[in-house]
């Protein structure tokens, strides 16, 4: 089914392996990764991304015609498969991530003036969606302490209650800081980011080259979004989490380093748990009839543990600062 598509790049295949939208060809000219592309927007994303980053980003091979992407039912675009000789330690790989990430947003990097009235509507908007969140959690938890007999996923949701409000608060904390100090500067900074930036999109080759690939979400958009998506991605783990993800951040600060404002927005971005509202909606009132209570019990915990441990990077990113402020304040002399 693949030859038709592989023929506009003289390329014959002999066998093909399926990784999704992800196709491995083996071809009589090597090897190669085909990509399925589903709309018209991720393909202006791809060569965006390819003006803009061409050269720290996989080739693109062009089709006999001198195109970046064929059709045949649908849109595909071909690049060079390319094998990790040797994987390093978790800990360099993630330090080389934010790295790698930190000069790509530095490349396109741009400040823009912002207008108060944008950052009112999104103060407004962001405080008044964590209002709601708030509201549906409280009601919820009234819900269950009123119940004659709780299930043990509404004894869960009360258990967890307390710290799920006070990640709330912080994260309000850290969004009013945000909101006062950018009504000053009336100043942002955009980069044309990943926009699913992970470690499964980023690779190494034994010759020190670093990629990031799949672009099909990239954007003109903050560069901290970047970094929340990866974090919120790789905190879905098991507690406890190393202190690799927030060595990584200061790695990224190495080269690209955050203002105030900026370091609020992140905080508060990352801190919010609006994730356990969604878990409790669709238990209470779009519950599939394939999962059972010990399901979403362990989906609810999965969801508690990826916030204790956004919560712990977050704190250590916090002392982390604090330490470094203190350090740069010159000590008084003692009056004579």
């Amino acid at each position: 089914m693949y030859a038709p598509i592989l023929q506009q790049y003289g390329l014959k295949p002999f066998r093909v392996d399926d990784y999704g939208k992800v196709k491995k060809v083996y071809a009589n000219a090597g090897l190669f990764a085909l990509k399925e592309i589903t709309s018209a927007r991720e393909m202006a994303a791809v060569q965006q991304s390819y003006m803009l980053y061409g050269k720290q980003m996989i080739p693109l091979y062009l089709s006999r015609q001198g195109l970046p992407f064929v059709s045949h039912g649908r849109h595909y675009y071909l690049m060079p498969w390319i094998a990790i000789e040797k994987r390093k330690e978790k800990h360099e790989q993630i330090r080389s991530f934010f790295r790698t990430l930190a000069y790509l947003h530095q490349t396109s990097l741009k400040q823009i003036d912002v207008r108060e009235e944008e950052i009112s509507a999104y103060y407004e908007q962001k405080k008044k969606e964590w209002k709601q969140q708030r509201s549906f959690l409280q009601a919820y938890i009234e819900k269950c302490e009123n119940t004659w007999y709780m299930s043990p996923f509404q004894l869960q949701c009360c258990a967890y209650f307390y710290e799920i409000m006070q990640a709330y608060w912080f994260a309000e904390t850290e969004l009013e800081k945000w909101y006062e100090k950018i009504k000053e500067t009336k100043k942002w900074r955009i980069a044309w980011i990943h926009g699913k930036a992970r470690l499964s999109h980023y690779l190494e080759t034994g010759k020190e080259q670093r990629y990031f690939f799949s672009w099909e979400r990239a954007s003109w958009n903050s560069p901290l979004f970047d970094i929340v998506m990866a974090l919120r991605h790789h905190m879905r783990t098991f507690p406890p989490v190393s202190n690799e993800w927030a060595e990584g951040v200061k790695e990224y600060e190495e080269i690209l380093p955050f203002t105030e404002e900026e370091r609020s927005f992140l905080y508060s971005h990352l801190a919010q748990p609006h994730f356990f509202c969604r878990c409790i909606d669709e238990y209470e009132t779009k519950r599939k009839p394939e999962k059972n209570e010990r399901e979403y019990v362990a989906e609810l915990q999965r969801h508690y543990f990826a916030m204790k441990n956004m919560e712990y990077i977050v704190m250590h990113l916090v002392q982390q600062n604090e330490t470094e402020n203190t350090k740069s304040i010159p000590d008084e002399e003692p009056q004579q």
